[in-house]
């Protein structure tokens, strides 16, 4: 079963600053008892270097990567990525979280969320991940009645893999898995090799609305919305958890439906505006 003895929770930093703190905020009061790791991808922003200054006594593991990142669209991510799988399994992790910086969590991974997370990687031995997300429409999710989830259509390369999520240690050890330096061409191999990523009936996370967003390094510049960075979402009240919980599997949980944003005052024009994929970058 997964329990925060034998997972371990990784942050992937770069140049996020107040969204870090967020994300490392909320990770540390929505999931107590777990250790966490962060390795940052050589952030020049002073603010997020701060960050992680300010709770390195937060961090079980705390690393920098070293490699070169010139020309890569990701920087590091895929070395960084594979660099913490191996480092859990040294350790002796079961499981692997990957968190992004610019994620959120709105409920606590409490003993609830694990077994219902354990009964999805107990259903087969090709589930490979179990991504804690809310969902975005516009996607074809297919509903798996009898794993009571949710996943992509046979076919579709996102069935397999993402670079969210709480992934199957023993399952990348057992094939002797390295990552490739593309999320795409990640999806495509393991989607081949039959392994299947799986979305909960009651997801806990989600990427916030407006980040600051970086491409090949640099900032992706945008007029609307104003304050990139700063926006975020309210946690889910007990009330509000209970009914998610309750809800009947029909019932896609997307994100714009049961999350509740904040700090947006005009901006929630725009969010009201935009696609659910815009909204989330």
């Amino acid at each position: 079963m997964l329990t925060p003895e034998n997972t371990l929770l990784a942050i992937f930093s770069y140049n996020m600053g107040n969204t870090l703190e967020r994300c490392i905020t909320s990770t540390l009061k929505m999931c107590p008892g777990f250790d966490l790791a962060i390795i940052d991808d050589q952030s020049e922003d002073a603010a997020t270097r701060d960050v992680i200054r300010r709770h390195a006594g937060s961090f079980k593991f705390s690393f920098v990567s070293e490699s070169d990142k010139e020309g890569k669209k990701h920087g590091n991510l895929y070395d960084n990525v594979q660099f913490m799988c191996d480092l859990a399994t040294e350790k002796g992790y079961e499981y692997l979280f990957l968190i992004q910086d610019d994620m959120q969590f709105v409920r606590p991974m409490d003993d609830y969320i694990c077994r219902q997370y354990s009964t999805l990687f107990e259903a087969d031995e090709k589930v490979l991940q179990v991504d804690p997300r809310f969902l975005r429409k516009g996607y074809n999710y297919e509903i798996v009645e009898a794993w009571n989830a949710y996943r992509f259509p046979e076919g579709d390369v996102r069935r397999s893999y993402a670079d969210v999520g709480i992934l199957r240690l023993s399952l990348l050890k057992a094939m002797n898995w390295k990552f490739r330096d593309s999320e795409s061409e990640n999806k495509r191999v393991l989607t081949e090799l039959g392994y299947q990523r799986l979305f909960p009936l009651s997801p806990i996370l989600m990427h916030v609305p407006f980040p600051v967003s970086y491409r090949n390094g640099k900032v992706r510049r945008s007029w609307l919305p104003r304050n990139r960075g700063t926006y975020a979402f309210h946690e889910l009240s007990q009330q509000e958890r209970d009914a998610m919980d309750r809800r009947p599997l029909s019932n896609i949980p997307y994100f714009r439906q049961y999350l509740r944003p904040k700090n947006m005052l005009f901006t929630r024009l725009v969010y009201a505006l935009v696609t659910d994929a815009s909204a989330l970058r």
